[in-house]
């Protein structure tokens, strides 16, 4: 009886040990691609650019970001500050005096500045101009508490408010280093982003209200066309707070919106981009593109190999890839190396290349970067893409130009196996897969093998990573 007893009870407890993973283990995650939902076309992807200490050994590290990565888009700030007319040129608003100005551009911040621009103009790239900082005192004064949101406690009694009475002197300043960029620096620029973090102040930018912001940059725009610079492209509001509504005042300005090419903001928490595409895309200027002009993450002064790979690479492409779903054309990384910023002032930790005493290296964030800036190249349309997994984004692409489909995603969670369903006529392409993980640094992983619409691939707990379908033959 004893026998008889113990051999059903052996079985159950060896058929329980084989069959309990199959019993127990998670359903893979799942990952749809839909070519045929169309949305915004891509500009492209970059960086903010500190270009005030460009030297030689700063060439090498540029053309990586531009070969390597696939960086398109240079934000590049030629001071750090705008605080270089110390005393009214001339008090007279309406005419530069060109003595006093050629002598401020041609100090040696700028000089290195107007080099880098050249070297970008060399290496095809049309540097996208941008000013930061406040402006000098004389145009400034102080206003009462604020009536929208602003990214930390304001200190009291400082002036820090551009003056409506100066909003002409201060036009007359940023204007004339856009246009000694253009005539006597000879840099081919597109766009200019005259103001950077108005409710950012006093260190990002001057404090310019949303309801005030129409008329500085009805003044900067009408400058522009008066000193022959009408073709030149404005990107605003360049917001701290994406929630802040600087777009509709703007956007009630017929005569300035004639120079507005990009609604700018920047995200470095949970908001983006969304209610932003949604003002715009139910105005009368839909052809007005979002771009989020700078993401990445705060904590820069935590250098650790935890941070690194938690708040700059995963928490930072998320943040990328939510703005594009929700709309956003391009997206810059703040920073592109490691370096000193004027208006903090400190040494900063924000870049994707280090700065070891001007040798330049990528970081993790860099190839976390990477995976979206290096396969998907402007021109590309967004389309449809879905995970059933709360732990996994995604964003998918079209490329017309190779008729090849691109999905990034970032996972931060959930089922190690991964099951991604596309279309038949998807299903062709030939589909490699790519990943950043906190051992990989970008590589080629896995070539995919497609079954009736059907592929399973493995992921660790967290990954950015990127699948690429390529039509045969490529």
């Amino acid at each position: 009886m004893k026998l008889r007893s113990f051999v059903p009870a052996s079985l159950a407890l060896i058929l329980f040990s084989l069959l309990a993973p199959a019993l127990f283990a998670q359903a893979p995650a799942r990952i749809t691609i839909n070519p045929s939902e169309r949305f915004q076309y891509i500009d492209g992807f970059g960086v903010n650019f500190n270009a005030t200490y460009f030297r030689d050994a700063q060439k090498p590290m540029i053309d990586m970001l531009i070969d390597d990565l696939g960086a398109t888009i240079f934000r590049l700030d030629p001071y750090g500050l705008t605080n270089w007319e110390a005393v009214n040129d001339n008090d007279d608003p309406n005419n530069m005096n060109w003595e006093y100005y050629n002598d401020r551009y041609s100090i040696p911040a700028f000089e290195a500045s107007w080099a880098a621009a050249r070297y970008l103009n060399s290496r095809g790239i049309r540097p996208f101009l941008t000013l930061s900082g406040v402006p000098p005192d004389w145009m400034l004064d102080t206003k009462g508490p604020p009536t929208h949101e602003v990214c930390h406690d304001q200190p009291s009694g400082k002036p820090d408010h551009l003056k409506a009475s100066m909003y002409d002197e201060f036009a007359e300043t940023v204007v004339s280093l856009a246009v000694y960029a253009r005539t006597r620096a000879r840099i081919d620029y597109e766009y200019f982003g005259p103001l950077n973090e108005t409710d950012c102040y006093p260190a990002e930018g001057p404090r310019i209200d949303p309801d005030e912001m129409p008329k500085v940059l009805g003044a900067i725009a009408r400058r522009l066309r008066k000193e022959g610079l009408g073709d030149v492209k404005l990107v605003v509001a360049e917001q701290s707070q994406p929630a802040n509504d600087y777009i509709t005042p703007i956007m009630q300005s017929a005569d300035l919106m004639k120079q507005v090419a990009v609604f700018s903001f920047h995200a470095y928490g949970p908001n983006s981009v969304g209610p932003q595409v949604a003002r715009v895309q139910t105005s009368d200027y839909r052809n007005v593109r979002v771009w989020l002009t700078e993401y990445g993450d705060l904590s820069d002064l935590d250098r650790s190999a935890a941070n690194e790979w938690k708040s700059f690479s995963l928490a930072a492409t998320h943040r990328a890839l939510t703005a594009l779903n929700q709309g956003a054309s391009a997206a810059l990384f703040w920073d592109a190396y490691d370096n000193y910023h004027e208006h903090y002032p400190r040494l900063t930790f924000y870049g994707l290349v280090t700065n070891a005493d001007h040798i330049y290296s990528p970081k993790k964030r860099y190839f976390a970067a990477k995976q979206l800036y290096h396969f998907v190249r402007p021109g590309s349309q967004r389309i449809g893409a879905a995970s059933d997994s709360p732990g996994l984004l995604v964003s998918a692409f079209h490329n017309g130009d190779k008729n090849s489909l691109t999905l990034v995603g970032v996972k931060m969670g959930g089922p190690r196996r991964v099951q991604l369903t596309v279309p038949a006529d998807a299903a062709a392409l030939r589909w490699s897969l790519y990943q950043t993980t906190r051992e990989l640094n970008c590589v080629k992983t896995d070539a995919l093998s497609m079954k009736n619409g059907l592929a399973e691939f493995d992921l660790p707990e967290e990954a950015v990573f990127t699948l690429v379908g390529e039509p045969a033959g490529q």
